[in-house]
């Protein structure tokens, strides 16, 4: 048996933060460091002196593995220095140590046992682990990836920095990171948007107070003006890592091509806001359109259209619904056709429609409009002439007919039920 009776030794068993221990040459425990008690989920140093590995853990398989290594060494002959190795998990949390182990021997050269010595290296492992994932773009970029900066921020300077052509486009490649800050800045299309105010004001300060906040990345959308000079949707994404060999905070930037997925997003977006058949706004987006112009030009001429076709349900009853949708598609293309862009066309159901002329001088604008507006509708009608279809045209104006959508939408449609009871085929203004 290996005599202890060293104070210092033992002091040192009570305070150490490594996980020591002393076998005997029958592998039974005769000393052990309280952190190493912890390790196994023992409360004292006296529920594991006198006792083997297969008696103190609980996990058979985990105790015979640590019989068998010990072993192994013996039979070596060879310590075992810094193996890195699972430790027994803390509360369900994995964790690994490194551990060093010394065959003890008398002056003789007899086996008197082992002498162990295991650091907890968890944070490390994991570290490290989370380091070389990450670093693997640096040696084989993804198809779908643009390029990856890998950025010392405490020697502010870029590392190591890969890049590919993605449709005969990629990022412009830089030699410091002042270069790849201005870069970045001038190719963002929208100055204004999360990604411009991010590397405006990319520095090592900025950086350090984002690392120290508890972030570990942050990740941008935002259309860049490539190599090319095409406008392509990225998924830019910022890995803030500490260097396992220097120690210094560094920042992984890659730009992910998602031009393709996003474009669908915004088709599937717009297609949202559309009435499926004819092509025009929806009601739900026609109206929401509508009262944003209210609010935010609250201080312009808008005029508020309200078209409802006259004798369609002849069309329908006569050559059938699919001729009334046809019919349809093609007047919503023409009344369209009619407005502006920044104006706003929208089918409010069945045979109405809405459109807002935002913006106009006064109301002799919107008279014009309402005429051309009539003579357009007349000609697609004039393809069905034995039905005898028309459109009737009631108009509120802003402010003088309501200040809201709810006001002016009364009044338009008052002035419409006026222009059909007045003869339909006409263009009624709201009192």
């Amino acid at each position: 048996m290996i005599e202890l009776n060293n104070a210092a030794f033992l002091a040192m068993l009570d305070n150490t933060n490594d996980m020591i221990f002393i076998k005997d040459a029958d592998f039974v425990y005769r000393a052990a460091s309280l952190a190493f008690v912890q390790m196994v989920g023992k409360n004292a140093v006296e529920d594991i002196i006198g006792k083997t590995d297969l008696e103190i853990f609980e996990d058979p398989a985990l105790a015979k593995r640590y019989i068998a290594d010990d072993k192994k060494l013996i039979h070596s002959g060879k310590n075992q220095i810094d193996y890195i190795e699972p430790l027994a998990d803390n509360n369900g949390q994995a964790r690994y140590g490194s551990t060093s182990k010394y065959i003890l021997k008398d002056e003789e050269g007899n086996l008197l046992g082992l002498l162990g010595i295991t650091k907890d290296i968890t944070r490390d492992y994991f570290v490290r682990q989370h380091y070389q994932q990450e670093l693997k773009y640096l040696f084989e970029l993804p198809k779908d990836m643009y390029a990856v900066s890998y950025v010392d921020v405490d020697n502010w300077r870029i590392i190591s920095q890969r890049r590919q052509n993605i449709q005969e486009g990629t990022i412009q490649e830089c030699d410091s990171v002042e270069t790849l800050v201005e870069a970045a800045i001038e190719s963002i299309v929208d100055k204004e948007c999360e990604a411009a105010r991010f590397y405006r004001q990319f520095t090592q300060e900025f950086l350090m107070q984002i690392y120290t906040s508890g972030k570990s990345n942050m990740a941008f959308k935002y259309q860049r003006i490539m190599s090319d000079g095409s406008a392509h949707w990225v998924h830019n994404l910022v890995r803030f890592l500490t260097d396992v060999d220097s120690g210094h905070l560094c920042v992984m930037l890659s730009a992910r091509d998602i031009d393709a997925e996003k474009r669908e997003e915004e088709r599937l977006h717009m297609a949202a806001k559309m009435d499926k058949m004819t092509g025009v706004l929806n009601r739900e987006t026609t109206m929401e359109s509508i009262r944003q112009v209210l609010r935010e030009e609250s201080d312009g001429v808008h005029a508020l259209f309200m078209l409802d076709v006259d004798n369609f349900k002849a069309l329908n009853d006569t050559l059938g619904h699919q001729a009334g949708d046809e019919f349809l598609i093609a007047l919503a293309k023409e009344i369209k056709g009619c407005f502006r862009e920044s104006d706003i066309v929208g089918r409010i159901g069945g045979d109405e429609f809405f459109a807002l002329m935002r913006g106009i001088k006064d109301i002799t604008v919107a008279k014009d409009k309402a005429d051309h507006l009539l003579e357009v509708i007349h000609r697609t009608c004039a393809k069905y002439e034995a039905i005898h279809l028309s459109a009737s045209i009631g108009i509120a104006m802003y402010q003088q007919n309501g200040n809201s959508l709810e006001e002016l939408y009364a009044k338009a449609d008052n002035a419409l039920y006026l222009a059909k009871g007045a003869g339909k085929n006409q263009i009624m203004f709201a009192k």
